[in-house]
């Protein structure tokens, strides 16, 4: 593991909202509609935490019709 890669994992877990999200998936997958349920939060603003995770390898996302 490089240090930029360290880094990008150790600033996606600094923020609760991405630890709280990563851990509801920890169960199995969710969809991004629940997740903006769970943390109550705007779409948008769950899609940029989703995609910081994603950047740094913590999840993985597949698109089903119009469900990602």
């Amino acid at each position: 593991m490089t240090i930029e890669e360290f880094t990008s994992i150790t600033k996606a877990l600094s923020d609760q909202h991405r630890l709280r999200a990563l851990m509801s998936l920890n169960n199995g997958e969710l969809c991004v509609c629940q997740i903006i349920e769970l943390l109550s939060l705007a779409p948008s603003t769950v899609s940029k935490h989703m995609a910081i995770l994603k950047a740094a390898g913590l999840v993985e996302s597949r698109k089903d019709s119009r469900w990602v």
